[in-house]
């Protein structure tokens, strides 16, 4: 458990920089051919990084949670060569999970068309709440940022779980209660559209938590009311009171003054999250007219090959694949 002014004023527990001999491992990688995801992993190896990325996966799980690897030379590298090098350093920390039902294994992460209800979050410049994602890690690498914006927020789950504990006990039991989610967006939304899930974790004396918030009744609150989406005809039950003022109060503790670790990109960093253990969010972004000032991330889901035990009511809908398809 943290506070984002604590992390603040001690960088070196979430903040590395590659070094010369770890930039050179990575520019020893060879050209590959075709999707990642279907590339032997075994080409891409990086011993040195992987003997680091044992500490990095301590970090996440038993540290704060979050990682910020800095100095990947993405500027003055082609995309695809930029993509293969993160898809690397990816391999080191966990195995790439696929991200929705497209089988989307490494996405790009920068406005995208034309506003609109069938934009994902991801692909829009407005503001993203206080979230987690349907993985074990979420990962993202700067290829280039907006003129403005775009700061990343995250905040200690634990926190805000114990915060909710201290100040409505009475709200606890709201989190454990199940509540549908949406999932048809995901591989398998066609079969199962909605499901009902825990928002809390407890197993083998480890605390998780999850929120997964409507971003888009969000944005149009906040005045882009084109990204709203119509509820569907057949949708799930919705939350309880409970559990619509506890999911609040996640929200407000949360953006609370020296609660949340603030950072604004540098071009080349690659983030690495527990969704298990951190609360994530984005400030809106406004993008430039030049090339340099397109806001541009690829995004990558990982599964910890060690990762926590989570309980099943909680685990159902996480993403979790222990092995890349076979070529």
């Amino acid at each position: 458990m943290w506070r984002g002014a604590d992390l603040t004023a001690a960088p070196e527990k979430w903040l590395v920089e590659l070094d010369g001999q770890d930039l050179a491992e990575l520019e020893r990688l060879p050209e590959v051919d075709g999707p990642l995801h279907l590339v032997d992993p075994a080409a891409l190896r990086l011993p040195r990084i992987e003997d680091k990325a044992r500490g990095w996966r301590r970090t996440l799980e038993d540290g704060p949670g979050v990682l910020l690897v800095r100095g990947l030379p993405v500027a003055r590298l082609p995309a695809r060569r930029s993509a293969v090098l993160y898809w690397a350093l990816g391999l080191a920390v966990g195995i790439p999970t696929p991200q929705d039902k497209r089988e989307l294994y490494l996405a790009d992460v920068r406005e995208d068309g034309a506003p609109g209800p069938d934009r994902f979050a991801y692909q829009t410049p407005v503001e993203l709440p206080f979230h987690t994602d349907w993985c074990d890690v979420v990962s993202l690498l700067c290829l280039a940022r907006s003129r403005s914006g775009g700061t990343s927020r995250i905040a200690s789950s634990a926190l805000v779980f114990n915060e909710i504990l201290r100040r409505r006990p009475d709200l606890v039991g709201a989190l454990a209660e199940p509540l549908w989610m949406n999932n048809r967006d995901e591989a398998d939304g066609d079969v199962l559209p909605y499901y009902p899930a825990s928002h809390v974790s407890w197993a083998e004396g480890r605390l998780s938590f999850r929120r997964r918030p409507s971003w888009r009744r969000r944005a149009a609150g906040a005045g882009r009311p084109e990204y709203l989406q119509e509820p569907a005809a057949d949708g799930p039950p919705p939350p309880s009171p409970a559990q619509s003022e506890v999911m609040e109060l996640v929200d407000r503790i949360a953006a609370e003054d020296g609660v949340a670790l603030t950072m604004d990109f540098r071009v080349g960093d690659a983030q690495f999250i527990n969704n298990h253990a951190v609360l994530h969010a984005r400030d809106a972004f406004v993008n430039g007219t030049a090339p340099d000032e397109q806001r541009h991330l690829l995004r990558l889901w990982l599964t910890l090959p060690e990762g926590r035990t989570l309980t099943p009511d909680y685990a159902v809908g996480i993403a979790r694949q222990y092995h890349l398809p076979a070529t």
